[in-house]
């Protein structure tokens, strides 16, 4: 017979829509702080598929170190091993709790890595290889399955195939789970092993209501749409098979407009919708879409988007370089495009026979406010002195840190002006690195990136294998703290003004961005270093989109600094009418639910400069490593409109403990005393040498901690307090004596 063992007791559609894919579909940290797998010794759990043969059970596969992936530790890991299978399919499993519950609508991961050498994966079938499970736990009982997401086979391949690193795996929970697991399938006549490091909950920043216009009409009319297909003010063709076209511009934004199939380019099918408003420069364009198949980045190419004003071309984009795609929740998508000019119609086009184009469904035109799909308040690799907040470092035969001229630009106040360059043809083999530090910390699920420009053409996902992403901790940056190499796993998108954003989705906090190129590369020769960032880029779609409201002043800048143990709020404007008071709001993530805090009256009519300040006493002592402002604007007649987003970064309380004595002799037990508090905190003691490598790393819950100074050879040593997200606490100097 066949069963699965659990070795210890427990403690109380398509690849592109089911399975599981890897982080360029994630989403972006939420409102609650990550939740990790590192729930104890006792939260990890092997399964092993037995058989029992004449009263001799034999196992499949093992285990080594299960501990490791519930450890606080995100650099240790559990390894499955798995043998080949030549006739029978056989599957080994990893169950972990979760440190809390993790909600629906929260990215659910795993990090992972192939352990020993490059697979041959030539005729492999590794279509279900990967499986992870989640389960909800219920007061001591069995645990309930949830979901079960099957890793897409392009990821598998990567992860098992070839030299990627760690890797996260992961997909959006549709319901909570507080336990999750990974299971790995035999392969024929191939046997290997997969580390794992630690699994994440990490929640969404969806995106619910914004301001913006919308092709939508109480009666529309034949002047609100038109189906003319038009090139340089000449008619190519007056109908071109688009079906309904009323429903792209009336009310109901549930009925759709359909654009037929293409049978031939010379009258290409094209539908042009008005907007209710004028959209300003910097509003994204685009379309809600519905297709009876599904739709990916491959069809961007097929597609043309065009703003106008009035009868006045504006802007055009067309490929995967200037438009982007996203799936909605409800199975639609939106196409779109940045802008740098206002327009007040926009006009989707096919200009490709693609058969997957073909019946398109539109359901309106829109202009949304760029926070819709990009956070206001990103953290940057800008300050006022660039001194000790860079690197470069490099690997080239040629010349040690050539490659980089003028890396200081990549961190200094000018963002858009000048730039760090990579001579790529300088460097022979080998990569060059430019590390650059964060005017905020980043936090888990955050996107880490760069912003590039090339001296000519755009990065593309060949050109994608030549760089790697990296983020890292500590003041020096020394810590690394995760890596991208898999160029499926690096987010590529281009911005209005020409530039591109080179970016991952993070699982753990850090404060350093590092853009890897590979040198003698000549499409990265001249490549433009702008700088690095890390943001909470929103998801979804706004159900709900209202037309802008007029501001009753001018408002020419909000702040949030963290001081004296408060945040403080401050704005300045230059011109006020029939302005009433401020409602300061404060969320803890840039697009996420807002909280009113307090009321500052207005000046009512002014044309002289005037200073606001509000203090948030509370901010600090949220749950939160960034907390984001903006101010509601009423004017007398009670119409309200909104500022722009400020942020904030609140680093973690320093932790002050004890440590004694200190020096230490070699035979001598140093005691620590830790604070203690009601919920038990869990620390890490990590202890570094001179070198800045990791000597010992364990993890405490008591107020009393001990470090055996007799297994440290006499000299100075950094003992660091770390909290479960990873972040350091406190530092002291130990001195160890002969």
């Amino acid at each position: 017979m066949s069963q699965f063992y659990v070795s210890a007791p427990r403690r109380l559609v398509s690849a592109f829509l089911i399975a599981l894919c890897a982080c360029t579909q994630a989403l972006a940290q939420g409102t609650t702080p990550p939740i990790y797998s590192n729930s104890g010794i006792s939260g990890a759990t092997p399964i092993q598929e037995c058989n029992t043969i004449l009263n001799v059970t034999t196992c499949f596969g093992s285990i080594t170190h299960p501990e490791y992936a519930t450890d606080a530790d995100f650099t240790t890991a559990a390894t499955l091993n798995v043998p080949a299978s030549v006739l029978l399919t056989r599957t080994l499993k990893l169950r972990m709790d979760m440190d809390g519950l993790v909600p629906a609508g929260h990215r659910a991961g795993i990090v992972v890595a192939r352990d020993g050498g490059v697979l041959n994966l030539l005729g492999v079938n590794v279509a279900s290889a990967i499986k992870i499970r989640t389960y909800l736990s219920s007061n001591g009982g069995s645990a309930q399955l949830q979901e079960t997401r099957i890793v897409d086979a392009n990821v598998v391949a990567a992860l098992l195939g070839t030299a990627t690193g760690p890797m996260p795996l992961e997909f959006n929970a549709g319901r909570p789970f507080d336990q999750i697991e990974i299971e790995a399938e035999s392969l024929v006549s191939l046997g290997y092993q997969l580390k794992v490091f630690y699994a994440y909950g990490i929640g969404v920043n969806q995106i619910t209501t914004a301001k913006g216009y919308v092709s939508r009409f109480a009666t529309p009319t034949a002047a609100n749409y038109s189906t003319t297909a038009t090139d340089n003010g000449v008619t190519v063709c007056v109908n071109s098979n688009v079906s309904n076209p009323t429903n792209a511009v009336d009310t109901d934004l549930t009925n759709y407009a359909t654009m037929g199939a293409l049978l031939d380019l010379s009258c290409p099918t094209s539908l042009q919708t008005q907007l209710e408003g004028t959209a300003p420069a910097g509003y994204y364009a685009g379309f809600v879409l519905g297709s009876r198949g599904l739709l990916d980045a491959s069809v961007l190419g097929g597609l043309r988007l065009t703003t106008y004003l009035g009868t006045t071309l504006q802007e055009t984009g067309t490929g995967a370089g200037l438009l982007s795609l996203s799936l909605l929740p409800s199975g639609q998508y939106n196409i779109r495009m940045a802008t740098t000019k206002p327009y007040d119609r926009v006009e989707i086009r096919r200009v490709s026979l693609l058969g997957a184009l073909d019946n398109l469904q539109v359901y309106y035109g829109f202009g949304v406010e760029p926070r819709v799909f990009r956070d206001q308040a990103p953290r940057l690799s800008r300050f006022a002195s660039t001194a000790g907040n860079y690197q470069v470092n490099g690997s080239s035969l040629a010349c040690v840190n050539c490659a980089i001229s003028n890396p200081e630009l990549a961190v200094d106040q000018d963002l858009t002006g000048n730039y760090a360059t990579n001579n790529a043809l300088l460097a022979a083999g080998g990569s060059t690195r430019l590390k650059m530090r964060l005017n905020g910390a980043g936090a888990g699920g955050n996107r880490a990136g760069v912003v590039l420009g090339l001296a000519t053409g755009l990065v593309d996902a060949q050109l994608l294998t030549s760089l790697r992403v990296k983020t890292y901790a500590g003041t020096d940056g020394s810590e690394l703290v995760e890596t991208i190499a898999d160029p499926s796993l690096i987010g590529l998108e281009l911005l209005a003004d020409g530039k591109q954003e080179v970016s991952f989705r993070t699982t753990r906090s850090f404060e350093w961005v590092e853009l890897e190129l590979t040198n003698g590369v000549s499409a990265l020769n001249d490549a433009r270093i702008y700088y690095a960032f890390a943001d909470d880029a929103p998801s979804g779609f706004p159900s709900t989109i209202t037309m802008p409201v007029s501001s009753p002043v001018t408002l020419t800048y909000l702040r949030a600094t963290n001081s004296d143990g408060a945040i403080e709020v401050s704005w300045q404007t230059t011109a006020e009418a029939n302005s009433s008071h401020f409602i300061v709001e404060r969320s803890l993530s840039a697009s996420g639910s807002f909280q009113a805090l307090g009321r500052v009256n207005a000046a009512g009519n002014s044309n002289t400069t005037r200073q606001y300040l509000y203090r948030d006493f509370d901010g600090i002592s949220q749950n939160a490593p960034t907390l984001y402002y903006r101010l509601r604007i009423v004017d007398l007649s009670g119409q309200e409109s909104y500022s722009q987003v400020a942020s904030v970064s609140v680093r973690p309380p320093v932790v002050i403990f004890e440590m004694y004595p200190n020096p230490a002799s070699s035979s001598q037990q140093v005691r620590m005393q830790l604070p203690t508090d009601k919920a038990g905190t869990k620390y890490q003691v990590v202890v570094y040498d001179q070198m800045g490598q990791e000597i010992s790393r364990e993890t405490v819950s008591n107020a009393r901690a001990y470090i055996s100074a007799s297994r440290l050879q006499p000299g100075l040593y950094q003992v660091t307090l770390i909290n479960k997200s990873g972040q350091r606490l406190g530092t002291k100097r130990l001195v160890v004596q002969p």
